[in-house]
């Protein structure tokens, strides 16, 4: 954690993943509060599972195209643009199959940038502390934070404010995952 770029990378990584507790926490209770079925709310977060698996499959053609810093930049700013998406567009099916597709790069292209720069940065025996920390920093802490934070949000402005939280803080996270890019290709 002393290295710039790890930390920035952890501090981009609770970014982006505390920005996805509003879909993991508070998706389908902004949709139901809209008025969709149980089985509308459903069939979105298959789309958005089917988007992973996508991901997964061709994720060998894909992700040398860019660097791992670069793909954790490129999910944030899809992160910001899905979750406001979501908040402006909640009562329009259409634009929620669009943003429930963005899944394949704010989760499932993310996630993968992320463990290549843990194995690059945490080698050898020390890869099992690199994943531990991706874990705590990654989903643990994020997740409390976010489910406190976006309750809090949500009993005062309403879910929609909670999406529009989250694209803010992925924007932020897009900053963070920025720094570790330029301190990775400056040798810091």
């Amino acid at each position: 954690l002393r290295e710039p770029v790890v930390a920035w990378f952890f501090a981009g990584v609770f970014l982006t993943v505390l920005a996805h507790t509003s879909l993991y926490a508070f998706y389908s209770l902004y949709l139901a509060g809209l008025g969709y079925g149980k089985g509308e709310i459903g069939v979105l977060w298959a789309i958005g599972v089917v988007a992973e698996v996508v991901w997964s499959w061709f994720q060998g053609r894909w992700i040398h195209r860019w660097t791992m810093h670069g793909w954790l930049v490129a999910a944030a700013l899809v992160s910001a643009l899905r979750f406001a998406l979501i908040a402006a567009f909640g009562g329009a099916v259409a634009v929620l199959v669009v943003a429930q597709c963005l899944h394949a790069i704010t989760f499932a292209a993310q996630h993968s940038a992320c463990i290549a720069v843990i194995t690059r940065h945490f080698p050898g025996r020390l890869r099992g502390r690199g994943q531990a920390l991706y874990a705590v920093l990654g989903y643990g802490a994020s997740g409390v934070v976010g489910g406190i934070a976006g309750g809090a949000l949500s009993e005062v402005a309403g879910f929609a404010a909670v999406f529009w939280a989250a694209a803010a803080v992925a924007l932020a996270a897009a900053w963070c995952c920025r720094k570790a890019m330029l301190c990775e290709r400056d040798g810091g």
